[in-house]
């Protein structure tokens, strides 16, 4: 059932599919270890752990969540999660590709794939 359908079509179609295209290039462009997966309502990305989700919130807007480190501020972000000591999981809301360019600006998917590898 999962294998015939068109994942990032049916999740990201519309306006959402050059954010999907841009989280996949920055993430993929990281190394062979990192991993995409497809989900019903998801993509996520990981290494040794999971490390980042993208989901469809509307037609036009997604929810980025990227577990880092240490929590970090920026006015994109809609909240900030602390499960542990190491682990802040960065929620933000991306309406276009230039959204993902700024996030990768702040250096946020180069520790997000380090907090990924669990390489501090």
């Amino acid at each position: 059932m999962g294998h015939d359908r068109d994942m990032p079509g049916e999740l990201f179609s519309g306006p959402l599919g050059p954010i999907h295209l841009a989280v996949q290039e920055q993430l993929l462009a990281f190394g062979d270890d990192i991993v995409q997966e497809f989900t019903a309502t998801q993509v996520s990305y990981g290494a040794a752990r999971k490390f980042a989700w993208l989901t469809p919130l509307t037609k036009t807007k997604a929810l980025l969540n990227l577990d880092l480190w240490e929590q970090r501020s920026a006015p994109i972000l809609r909240s900030v999660i602390r499960y542990r000591d190491d682990k802040y999981t960065h929620q933000i809301e991306v309406r276009d590709a230039e959204d993902i360019d700024a996030i990768a600006d702040l250096g946020w998917f180069d520790e997000a794939v380090s907090w990924g590898r669990k390489l501090r």
